[in-house]
């Protein structure tokens, strides 16, 4: 019994001390996962986004609860946004996209406002949002969506509900052209991304990309400095007028400045592009995403070719001063085994007889 008493007892301090940190944990987190935002649509077959078959010129008004199940008070944002294109190729509504971003004439944030909602322990809220279509008629599919995220924690991730806007209702293709390199600081990690844009208000799927990327420097003339890097990618989804990053993971190496070619492919069914151009790295940009790294391994190409050509110099010079001293030498030789008393020329020799 005794025995019996004392496992029941510790088995209901380790349940109770397994509670009391899931409680702490949660306490400390307090992050978006304690909020729930439900899109009230009258479509049955449709609960995570919003569908609007629109008309130029209207309002369109819609709604979403939002609940926080959190142990504190949460204050909220609800941004608008277009939808955009991870280098993974998911659809993700983290990105401001403002109008005329990659052929973008009206970006969804122009139609309708952000707001902020704060939310007690355990409350619920209902907010409605109204969006103004354009005067224009609308071109063709806008894929939008409001982005949800907390104000006190803004990096810890956020939620979306994505907002389908459509005229016609009738499918658009998109086109991919090449839009330039950038470096960027990726989980402090460089990253040189070859930037591909949907410029068309069409989704895009199953689009395999295959990229390759070299630098035009005098190192790399030597097949030393910058190897030629190759990405194959396959994304599922392009949003509309969005960018499509190919990423180059540069292994802890600092960006180095300079011109960057790049070069490659692209096909979706029967359908392919081709992608050719030269676009320079500028010396700022380069510290810029260098200074936001970590860990990064500094490249010696440069020190170990100074030092070769340290070496050979030195090697140079003393070769030259042994051939020097040699030369030297042989003529100081010469000049000691000459006579003395030996005639310097014909003329001389001749005076003397007479």
């Amino acid at each position: 019994m005794i025995m019996k008493k004392k496992f029941f007892m510790l088995l209901a301090a380790f349940v109770i001390t397994f509670i009391s940190g899931q409680f702490c944990l949660t306490d400390i987190q307090a992050d978006v996962q304690d909020i729930t935002v439900t899109p009230i649509v009258n479509d049955p077959n449709v609960t995570d986004k919003f569908q609007i078959i629109a008309q130029p010129n209207h309002v369109y008004t819609v709604k979403m609860s939002f609940s926080n199940f959190g142990p504190s008070t949460a204050r909220l944002r609800i941004r608008p946004t277009n939808a955009s294109t991870s280098p993974t190729g998911q659809i993700i509504y983290s990105e401001i996209i403002k109008s005329g971003t990659y052929g973008l004439k009206v970006a969804f944030r122009d139609m309708v406002s952000a707001q902020v909602v704060t939310l007690n322990t355990n409350q619920t809220k209902e907010l409605s949002f109204n969006i103004k279509t354009p005067p224009e008629s609308l071109p063709g599919f806008i894929m939008a969506g409001f982005y949800i995220y907390d104000l006190d924690h803004p990096h810890d991730g956020g939620l979306k509900v994505p907002v389908w806007i459509t005229e016609t209702n009738k499918a658009v293709g998109g086109v991919l052209i090449l839009d330039g390199i950038k470096p960027q600081a990726v989980n402090h990690t460089p990253v040189i991304n070859v930037n591909l844009s949907n410029n068309q208000p069409g989704l895009m799927k199953n689009v395999t990309v295959h990229m390759t990327l070299r630098r035009k420097g005098l190192l790399e003339l030597f097949n030393l400095g910058f190897k030629p890097v190759n990405a194959d990618q396959v994304y599922k989804k392009i949003a509309p007028n969005s960018n499509v990053p190919v990423a180059f993971d540069q292994q802890s190496l600092p960006i180095k400045p300079g011109i960057y070619q790049a070069q490659g492919t692209a096909r979706s069914g029967k359908t392919k592009w081709k992608f050719s151009g030269s676009y320079q790295i500028t010396q700022k940009q380069a510290d810029a995403v260098n200074k936001n790294c970590n860990n990064l391994q500094s490249d010696k190409t440069v020190l170990y070719l100074m030092i070769t050509a340290a070496l050979l110099l030195l090697i140079m010079f003393v070769i030259w001063g042994l051939w020097s001293q040699s030369r030297q030498s042989k003529k100081l030789n010469a000049t000691r085994q000459q006579p003395p008393n030996a005639p310097r020329n014909s003329r001389y020799s001749s005076h003397n007889r007479r």
